[in-house]
C-alpha cells in the first residue's frame, strides 16, 4: 500500500491525507490492519483547517475543511426581530439557522431549491444544538441568524456545521457557555469509527452524529438514523464523545487555526466565559473583608466630598417660562398688611381660636370668592404638645379668578393659623397681597388664598376635600368652591414685625421634595430684590476653600438629610406634595440683627415669584426631583450622591457572594459554571425559616401593640396615654432582644454551621434589596440606615466574641441610631443638649413618628417597625447561634 502521509508539527494527534493504492480493497472499510479506506485508523480524525473573519459585512463568520468537506459559516446579530411579532420571546433571544447546500459541492450536479425536507431537517438540528451552547437569555426580544453552507461534500456535514458555526458564534462575540463540537462516527465489525467520510456514510454503517459542550460534558444533540444493536449504543456514544474532544483539542493546537481561543478569550463576556468568572469569584472570596472595608470608607468619603463646592453644580433656572426674573413687583401695601395682621390677632384673641367670621368679611371685603370647611379629628392618643384626643377646627380660603383663562390651573399661598401672636404677619400679608393681585388683570390662574387651622391638620383636611379623597380617616366638610388644578403652593409663616432673613423649607412627606426650580425661583428673585436668604437657617458663605468654609457646607447639607430621614413635613407645604403639587414653605426669621427685610420686600419678592409661576404653560417639570443643597446656589444631584450608597450597598453583595462560595461545593459544575448546590447536605427550612418568622412577629407586635395597649398601660401603671404609647414601643423593642436567642432550634432542632450561613445570606440579600428601595424612596434615610447596619451585616458571625460583638450590635440598632442622630440634629442646629434633654426629646420624636403615621402617613415608622427592625434581629439571632 503506497500512502502520503502528511503530519503537523504540534499537537497529540495526527491529521492525515492518504492515497489509497490497489492493495486496499475497493469496498472494504476497515481492513485487516486497522486502516479505513482513506488511509486513517479507527479513531484518527480528519485533517481540519480553519479561518474566522472572512467577511467583513457580517457581525461573525467563518470558513471550515475537515477533511474533503469543506463550510462556510456566517452569523448576523443579536438584531430586532423581523416579521412576525409572535415570535418575540421575552426571556431571551430566538435563534434562526438556516442549513443549504451549493450546486457544486457534490459529484451530482442538480438544484438544490431551499426549503427542502433535508435542509429543513438539518436547520432544525443546528437549531436546537445552539440553542442550548448560546447565552440566549443575555438577549431578550432579539434574533441570532446562524447561515451555514456546504461548499463541499465529503461526509459529516452536519458536524463539520456545528464545527462552522460555533467558530462564527465565537467571531460575532456572542457569549457561550462552552462550545460545540461536533463529529460523527459509524459502527463496523464491532469497531467504533470517528469522522466517517462520505464512503464511509453511504457503505451502510450505522452512523451517529453528537454534538457536546466539551467542556462540561453535557450532550447538545444525538442524531442517528440507522439500526443498531442497544449493546453497541453506549460504547458508540462513548467514542463520540471522545472524538469531538478531539476536534476540540485539534482546533485549540492546530497550527492554522492557533489563535482561535485568543480570539474566544476576547469575545467572551468576562462572566460568560466559566474560567474567568471563577478566576474573579476566587479574587472576591480572598480580598473580601479589604475590599469591603475600601468600600466602606470609600462611601462615607464620597458623602462628605458632597459638600466641597468645586464637586456641586450652580443652581439655575431650567423652565423657559421662569427664565428670566424681568417683571417689575409693585406691591406697595406693606405697613397696611402689619395693621391687618394686628387687627387679625385682636379677633383671634377674641374668638378664641380661628376668627372665622372676620375673616370670611374681610376675603369678600378684597373681592374674592370665599368659603369655609369644618373638620374634626380623632388622633389615636393625645398630642404630647395640648393634650388632646379630638381637634377641631375650620379652614377658611378665598379664590381669586383668573380673568384672561378658562380657568382650569390653580396656585394656592396659604398662612397656618397658629395658637398665639405667632404668624399673624403672615395673614395680615396674604390678605394685603389678596387685595393686590384683585386689582390686577394679568393672572391666568386662579390664585387660591388660604388659613388653615391647626397647621397641618387643617391642611391635610384641605387637601383631602379639594382632591376628593380621604386616606387618612379624618372628618371634613365637602368643599364649596374649587379652582383649577393646583399647580405650585408656596406656605407663608412670618414669626415677628422684624424680619432679617427668609428661610426656605422644602422637606416633604416622606422625604420628598419639589422640582427645584422652585428654590431656584426663590434664590433669584432674592438676589434680585435684595433680602437675605438662608436655607436650614444657614447663610451661604463664599470661603468654600477653607475648612470654617467647608464645614458650614457640611453642616447645611447634614440638616437637609436629617430632615429629610425624619420623614415628617417640615411646613404644610410638605402635604402638597403627596398629590404632585410643587410646593414650599417660606419663614421669616429675626436671628441675623444687622440685616432687616420690611413687609413690603416680602411681599413684592411673592409677587414677582406668582407672577413667573402664572406664566407657565405646564407643571414644572423641568429641574431636578431629588437632590441635596448644601447652600441655596449650589446643589448635588441625585447622579452625583446615590455612588456613596452604592459603594455601602456593594459591601452586602460581596458578603453575600463570599457566604453563596462558602456554602457551594467545588465540581462538578453545571454548564454556566454556577456549583450545583443540589448535591449538598443542605440545613432544614425551618431553621432559616424559624428566625424569619418569630423576627418579623416581634416587628409586627412593635408595629400594632403600643397604640393597641394604651389604656391597659394607662389603667395600671401611673403613666400618660402618649407615655404609655413610648414606653410600650420601648418594651416591645427590648423583648425582641430577650427572645430566645437560638430561635432556630425552637421547631427545627439543633443548629449547623451551614444553617447560620444560610440565615446570614438570606439576612444579607434582604437588608440590601431593603435598603436599595429605601435609597430610591428616601436617599437620606436610607444612607443613614446603610451606615449602621452594613457593618453589622458585615462583621456578625456566631463565632465572635460575645459580649463585645452584642455591645456593638446593640448601639448599632435602629433605636440606637435614632438616639444618635437626636443628639447629632441638635449639634448641627448650633443647640446642643444634655443627656436627659435628648432622652427626652428621643421619646417625643418617637411619638411623633406615630402619630405622623397615624395622621398624615409617614412611612417611617412602619418601615423601622416591620421590616429594618426584624432584619436587625436575624443578625442578633446568627450572632448567638449555637
Amino acid at each position: 500500500m503506497g500512502n502520503v502521509v502528511e503530519r503537523r508539527t504540534r499537537g497529540s494527534l495526527r491529521c492525515c491525507s492518504f492515497e489509497v493504492c490497489g492493495n486496499m480493497a475497493g469496498l472494504e472499510l476497515l481492513s485487516d490492519q486497522g486502516y479505513r479506506l482513506d488511509g486513517r485508523k479507527a479513531t484518527e480524525l480528519r485533517k481540519v483547517q480553519a479561518r474566522m473573519g472572512v467577511f467583513a459585512q457580517a457581525d461573525g463568520s467563518a470558513y471550515l475543511e475537515q477533511g474533503n468537506t469543506k463550510a462556510l459559516a456566517v452569523v448576523y446579530g443579536p438584531h430586532e426581530i423581523r416579521g412576525a411579532r409572535s415570535r418575540i420571546r421575552h426571556d431571551r433571544a430566538v435563534i434562526n439557522c438556516q442549513y443549504s447546500m451549493a450546486t457544486f459541492s457534490t459529484a451530482e450536479r442538480k438544484r438544490r431549491p431551499h426549503g427542502d425536507r433535508k435542509s429543513t431537517e438539518m436547520s432544525l438540528h443546528l437549531k436546537q444544538t445552539f440553542e442550548a451552547a448560546v447565552m440566549t437569555q443575555l438577549y431578550p426580544r432579539s434574533q441570532i441568524d446562524i447561515y451555514v453552507k456546504i461548499l463541499q461534500s465529503d461526509g459529516g456535514n452536519y458536524s463539520v456545521c456545528v464545527n462552522a458555526a460555533t467558530l462564527a458564534v465565537i467571531d460575532a462575540g456572542i457569549p457561550m457557555r462552552d462550545y460545540v463540537c461536533a463529529c460523527t462516527v459509524g459502527f463496523v465489525d464491532e469497531t467504533p469509527l470517528a469522522d466517517l467520510c462520505y464512503a464511509e456514510e453511504s457503505g451502510g454503517v450505522s452512523s451517529l452524529a453528537l454534538a457536546l459542550l466539551p467542556r462540561g460534558g453535557q450532550i447538545a444533540l444525538l442524531q442517528m438514523d440507522a439500526r443498531l444493536h442497544q449493546d453497541h449504543l453506549e460504547s458508540l456514544i462513548e467514542a463520540a464523545m471522545t472524538a469531538c474532544k478531539g476536534v476540540d483539542v485539534t482546533l485549540e493546537t492546530g497550527s492554522s487555526v492557533s489563535k482561535l481561543y485568543v480570539t474566544t478569550d476576547n469575545n467572551m463576556g468576562l462572566l460568560s466565559d466559566p474560567n474567568r468568572r471563577r478566576a474573579l469569584i476566587s479574587l472576591l472570596t480572598r480580598l473580601n473583608a479589604p475590599i469591603c472595608v475600601v468600600c466602606y470608607m470609600a462611601g462615607v468619603a464620597w458623602f462628605m466630598g458632597l459638600a466641597f463646592e468645586p464637586f456641586t453644580l450652580r443652581t439655575y433656572m431650567s423652565e423657559n417660562a421662569m427664565g428670566s426674573t424681568m417683571v417689575e413687583e409693585r406691591f406697595p401695601a406693606g405697613e397696611r398688611a402689619l395693621a391687618t395682621g394686628r387687627e387679625f390677632s385682636a379677633h383671634k384673641k377674641k374668638a378664641g381660636g380661628m376668627p372665622v367670621d372676620w375673616l370670611v368679611k374681610t376675603m369678600q371685603a378684597r373681592g374674592l370668592e370665599v368659603f369655609a370647611q369644618r373638620f374634626s379629628r380623632t388622633l389615636p392618643f393625645p398630642d404630647e404638645n395640648k393634650e388632646r384626643y379630638l381637634v377641631k377646627g375650620t379652614n377658611v380660603y378665598g379664590i381669586l379668578r383668573a380673568p384672561r383663562a378658562p380657568r382650569t390651573e390653580a396656585l394656592v399661598l396659604s398662612a397656618p393659623c397658629t395658637p398665639g401672636d405667632n404668624n399673624n404677619q403672615a395673614v395680615g400679608l396674604l390678605l394685603g397681597l389678596a387685595q393686590y393681585f384683585r386689582n390686577q388683570v394679568y393672572w391666568a390662574k386662579d390664585i387660591i388664598f388660604l388659613v388653615n387651622e391647626h397647621d397641618l391638620i387643617g391642611m391635610q383636611a384641605w387637601l383631602e376635600g379639594y382632591h376628593h379623597t380621604n386616606t387618612t380617616g379624618m372628618d371634613w366638610s365637602p368643599l364649596q368652591g374649587r379652582g383649577g388644578s393646583i399647580q405650585a403652593a408656596l406656605s407663608l409663616e412670618l414669626s415677628s414685625d422684624v424680619i432679617t432673613s427668609l428661610d426656605l423649607v422644602l422637606e416633604g412627606l416622606n422625604g420628598q421634595l419639589p422640582n427645584l426650580d422652585l428654590a431656584n425661583l426663590f434664590y433669584a428673585f432674592c438676589q434680585k430684590i435684595g433680602v437675605l436668604c438662608t436655607i436650614q437657617g444657614k447663610l451661604q458663605r463664599n470661603d468654600w476653600d477653607s475648612v470654617s468654609g467647608y464645614s458650614h457646607s457640611v453642616q447645611t447639607m447634614m440638616l437637609m438629610v436629617m430632615k429629610q430621614a425624619s420623614g415628617r413635613p417640615w411646613g404644610d407645604h410638605g402635604l402638597f406634595l403627596r398629590y404632585h403639587i410643587e410646593a414650599a414653605t417660606i419663614k421669616g426669621i429675626n436671628s441675623f440683627r444687622q440685616y432687616k427685610t420690611d413687609t413690603t420686600t416680602i411681599g413684592r419678592l411673592l409677587e414677582g415669584m406668582y407672577r413667573k409661576l402664572n406664566n407657565l404653560l405646564e407643571r414644572l417639570h423641568q429641574s431636578y426631583f431629588f437632590y441635596l443643597m448644601p447652600s441655596l446656589s449650589h446643589f448635588v444631584s441625585i447622579g452625583y450622591y446615590m455612588p456613596a450608597f452604592g459603594l455601602l450597598a456593594v459591601i452586602l453583595l460581596l458578603r453575600a457572594l463570599d457566604l453563596w462560595v462558602q456554602l457551594a461545593t467545588p465540581p462538578p459544575r453545571t454548564e454556566d459554571g454556577v456549583a450545583d448546590t443540589e448535591q449538598m447536605s443542605s440545613p432544614g427550612v425551618l431553621s432559616v425559616l424559624t428566625p424569619l418568622v418569630i423576627s418579623h412577629l416581634t416587628g409586627v407586635a412593635l408595629y400594632t401593640l403600643p397604640i393597641g395597649f394604651q389604656e391597659v398601660a394607662v389603667e395600671h401603671f401611673p403613666v400618660s396615654e402618649t407615655e404609655a404609647v413610648v414606653l410600650t414601643a420601648i418594651a416591645v423593642y427590648t423583648a425582641g432582644l430577650a427572645l430566645p436567642h437560638n430561635t432556630h432550634r425552637l421547631l427545627s432542632g439543633e443548629g449547623t454551621e451551614q444553617g447560620w450561613k444560610v440565615l446570614k445570606l438570606v439576612a444579607v440579600l434582604y437588608l440590601a434589596v431593603l435598603l436599595g428601595c429605601t435609597a430610591l424612596i428616601n436617599f437620606s434615610l436610607g444612607f443613614i440606615l446603610a451606615l449602621t447596619l452594613v457593618p453589622v451585616a458585615a462583621f456578625v458571625t456566631p463565632h465572635v466574641p460575645k459580649v463585645l460583638s452584642a455591645f456593638i450590635l446593640v448601639i448599632l440598632s435602629p433605636a440606637c441610631t435614632l438616639l444618635f442622630s437626636v443628639f447629632f440634629f441638635q449639634e448641627l442646629q448650633e443647640m446642643p443638649v444634655s443627656f436627659i434633654d435628648g432622652w427626652m426629646l428621643f421619646l417625643s420624636v418617637i411619638s411623633q413618628g406615630i402619630l405622623d403615621h397615624s395622621l398624615y402617613g409617614s412611612l417611617v415608622y412602619p418601615l423601622i417597625a416591620l421590616l429594618v427592625y426584624p432584619c436587625w434581629l436575624l443578625f442578633w439571632n446568627i450572632l448567638f447561634w449555637k
